[in-house]
């Protein structure tokens, strides 16, 4: 991010020994590279919280622009990453939700894999007395953040195939069947939107609304302007985890 030109100079000893092939890459045998990367939270409060050295030297309310401008630099040169945002952080509020709903639609135009994972305490750590996040107290947003992202993943990996038709055809079925009882109505407008149901017939029930504004093949626009970083020292106030506050 801060050097842009690292991905760049890395990009020809990556991209060609990638196994990993997909119909969008410019490479001449449409390999990609996909690393992993946590994105975790669209929330700046949350971010703030719980990693904000994460991305030094920007700040928490910078996030948001350093994982857009990141993106498009890593897609314009094959790199599609695998991407993990977390469900169910400890204080997670809807807002908070809301915020994580914000970024993934602006990320909607991203060549990438956005995988939701649930949050659990790691042993050993100052979280490892937290609850962890639980599949049947997931509330309306979480649901709809979720299959939001798997509907991403459908569409980047086999939009229009019969693997695609299939998720959607079977979905309203699972639904009816089995969804239903394990986790109530909540599921129900996040997995109509999976299984491909116009949202001009979901916006009043969903937070968001693609309607006009489908994923562009092209990929992402060229992100405008410079992010200047928030910290210049590690030493500045309000890096330090253990001072949650600033």
């Amino acid at each position: 991010m801060k050097d842009p030109s690292i991905i760049e100079r890395l990009t020809p000893l990556v991209v060609p020994y990638s196994h990993v092939r997909h119909k969008d890459s410019t490479h001449p045998d449409k390999r990609i590279a996909d690393p992993i990367i946590g994105l975790e939270t669209g929330s700046a409060r949350l971010f703030n919280t719980y990693m904000k050295g994460k991305a030094y030297p920007y700040k928490a309310n910078q996030w948001r622009d350093v994982v857009l401008k990141g993106m498009e630099i890593l897609n314009r040169h094959n790199w599609f990453p695998f991407c993990t945002f977390i469900i169910g952080l400890p204080g997670e509020t809807d807002d908070d939700t809301k915020q994580s709903l914000d970024l993934l639609y602006d990320l909607r135009h991203a060549k990438g894999t956005f995988v939701p994972t649930f949050f659990v305490p790691l042993e050993h750590t100052r979280m490892e007395q937290t609850k962890s996040a639980k599949l049947i107290e997931m509330t309306d947003l979480q649901w709809e953040f979720f299959f939001t992202c798997w509907k991403y993943n459908m569409e980047f990996w086999h939009g229009g195939s019969g693997a695609s038709l299939k998720f959607s055809a079977g979905a309203p079925i699972y639904y009816s069947l089995v969804g239903k009882k394990l986790f109530g109505n909540g599921i129900k407008y996040p997995l109509l939107r999976f299984a491909g149901v116009p949202d001009r017939l979901l916006r009043r029930r969903l937070y968001l609304d693609f309607t006009g504004h489908k994923r562009d093949p092209k990929g992402m626009d060229e992100f405008a302007g410079e992010i200047v970083p928030g910290f210049q020292s590690v030493r500045d106030t309000g890096l330090n985890m253990i001072d949650a506050r600033t």
